[in-house]
């Protein structure tokens, strides 16, 4: 028997998460008040890094600083995670979701694909596109498959708050009762009961109470079945989403009028101002031992890219914002009513970014404007056809839809069949499940919840 050997020579290319673009991601997803927080806490751990306002004249001796007990093991461990623990404290959900990423014992491809699923999942907790989608985005950066989606959209909807990341009502619900309930007397039944929802509904298009009330009629089984589907949360995300409701607000870009024409900078007094030691860098020529040698340009070169990130962070936020405003400058001398439809696609085709750095540049930061402070998401939205052939955004909708129920008569007060029509009038077709689903996010009642009884 012959066997003979072969040689081949073959070229793939893979994306790396590197520690520098991992500290990039972790840079641009940061608000300005957890920025200021990395910011000094980098100070207080790099010696090559020093605030501004330092004074030009500190004195440093030539010793070189003792290194950290833990320095030769961190760059000796080849899967150091550069997303150390972020802030306990008014986190949004998706910084949340990350940090548990982090801490997770995954591959740096199973990492990939989980913050790019993170970037779609809303602050409901609910994904907001489909598994085919989100194949077709990776796949131009990675070789994956619906299975490795399919794993790491598991983790992610088992991480806390149980069900985030599902892809309906139905999905959500489902997680929650087979992870917190599972061996309850009624749990087959409150199973059935949830499998009677179509699998497309989330909770912006049903009411879950009223979903919930159909089975409170039927017998003690089916009653004590249906306080425990009530219990589940139909939108997991709102346990951390609303916590960053009583965060203090700091701008990180403000737009101004002057000469007649709208400036939009960053925030002067949240914009870092932080250099290199020049002191620490001169070192490097008086030493002598290859141990020392090495944590100094390390830590240097560490202290480099740092800066960097931190420029384009700054950057790339300056520029979405531009693009933004150069879009939405209806909004800033009209208001809300005259928002222009716009999407993360819109923006990053200008700027040749990928959606998801759209999103993540836009997530938690926010703009001051003469009408308000706003976070920048909320100039994002989809479109909706006129009967006279233009476009108009779900914002500028929600808007007239505020006005047309702060004129009506409050003893008769407008149905959502009747707020179409009034919107019908005016050449723009809405149906009256879409204005139910836009109400509900202005957190106004139903008419007969509006109505004025008399005494």
């Amino acid at each position: 028997m012959n066997v003979k050997g072969k040689q081949s020579l073959s070229l793939n290319n893979k994306l790396t998460m590197t520690l520098q673009i991992q500290l990039a991601i972790k840079l641009l997803q940061l608000n300005s008040v957890d920025l200021q927080k990395e910011i000094d806490e980098k100070i207080l751990e790099n010696p090559f890094l020093e605030n501004e306002n330092s004074s030009e004249s500190t004195e440093v001796t030539s010793e070189v600083p003792l290194m950290s007990s833990n320095y030769s093991e961190r760059n000796n461990t080849s899967d150091y995670d550069a997303y150390e623990q972020l802030p306990s404290t008014h986190q949004s959900l998706r910084e949340y979701l990350m940090w548990q990423i982090g801490l997770s014992p995954i591959n740096q491809n199973d990492q990939f694909i989980a913050y790019n699923i993170i970037d779609y999942i809303n602050d409901d907790g609910f994904l907001t596109e489909s598994i085919e989608d989100l194949y077709i985005l990776l796949k131009k950066n990675i070789e994956i498959t619906f299975q490795e989606i399919f794993a790491v959209l598991h983790k992610i909807q088992h991480l806390d708050p149980i069900g985030v990341g599902a892809t309906s009502l139905k999905n959500c619900l489902s997680l929650q009762l087979n992870h917190y309930h599972k061996n309850h007397d009624y749990y087959s039944l409150a199973d059935i009961i949830i499998n009677k929802l179509e699998d497309d509904i989330k909770p912006s298009t049903i009411s879950f109470d009223a979903f919930t009330s159909e089975f409170d009629k039927e017998d003690d089984k089916y009653i004590a079945a249906t306080e425990l589907v009530k219990s589940l949360n139909p939108k997991p995300g709102n346990i951390i989403s609303k916590s960053l409701q009583q965060e203090h607000i700091i701008p990180d870009v403000i737009i101004s009028k002057k000469d007649d024409k709208w400036l939009t900078e960053l925030n002067p007094s949240i914009n870092p101002k932080i250099r290199i030691n020049k002191t620490y860098e001169g070192l490097m020529k008086n030493i002598s031992k290859e141990e020392d040698q090495e944590y100094v340009k390390t830590n240097l070169q560490s202290a480099k890219f740092f800066l960097k990130a931190l420029q384009n962070r700054n950057l790339t936020i300056l520029k979405v914002a531009k693009i933004i405003f150069r879009k939405q400058v209806n909004f800033l001398n009209q208001g809300d009513i005259s928002m222009k439809p716009l999407g993360l696609k819109d923006i990053a085709a200008e700027v040749d970014m990928h959606e998801s750095t759209i999103s993540r540049c836009t997530n938690n930061k926010y703009v001051q404007t003469p009408r308000g402070v706003y976070e920048m998401k909320h100039f994002f939205s989809s479109e909706i056809n006129t009967d006279y052939g233009k476009m108009i955004s779900s914002t500028a909708i929600k808007s007239m839809l505020k006005k047309i129920i702060s004129k009506e008569d409050k003893n008769f007060p407008l149905s959502d069949s009747q707020i179409a029509d009034n919107l019908k009038e005016n050449g723009i077709r809405v149906a009256r499940r879409t204005i139910a689903k836009y109400r509900e996010a202005l957190e106004i009642p139903p008419s007969k919840k509006r109505k004025i009884r008399g005494i």
